[in-house]
């Protein structure tokens, strides 16, 4: 059974496997991998303005539309696997996966907003047996983003 470690903020938390390595660059995004380098995830928090009218939903849509595109370049061997999001003006989750099975990448994102915050996390498998396999090794760690700030 793999050991967790947890970060946990005072707006979001997440769960890893213990022995993943904190290879962030910078303050604004985290980033850990797993030692032998082929999975990782990326998290970021964004405070939105209090200028911003869109609601929850809406910025999780909005995030995925900007995202999605930027993950699965045209001309790639990319196979968009799903793509949703959920909720309302008060909160929403968004969730999307996608496989190159010819350079064997799997990826995922995860977004949950609420009130003026978005958190947004990106989950690779760089040398994926398989959309099954990776999405059930990662499972855990997904299911453990929280957004816990409105």
């Amino acid at each position: 059974m793999t050991d967790f470690d947890r970060i946990t903020t005072e707006t979001w938390t997440i769960a890893f496997p213990s022995d993943w390595i904190d290879r962030s660059e910078g303050e604004d995004t985290l980033y850990f991998e797993a030692p032998a380098g082929d999975k990782g995830f990326y998290v970021s928090l964004w405070h939105m303005s209090d200028q911003e009218l869109r609601g929850s939903r809406k910025l999780v849509e909005t995030f995925q539309e900007t995202e999605v595109p930027s993950f699965f370049p045209e001309g790639e061997a990319w196979n968009l696997i799903c793509r949703t999001a959920e909720g309302d003006e008060i909160s929403a989750v968004g969730f999307w996966e996608g496989i190159n099975a010819e350079s064997k990448y799997w990826i995922c994102g995860k977004q949950l907003a609420a009130g003026k915050y978005v958190l947004r996390a990106t989950f690779h498998d760089y040398d994926s047996y398989g959309q099954e396999a990776s999405a059930d090794f990662f499972s855990p760690i997904i299911g453990s983003l929280e957004l816990r700030a409105a």
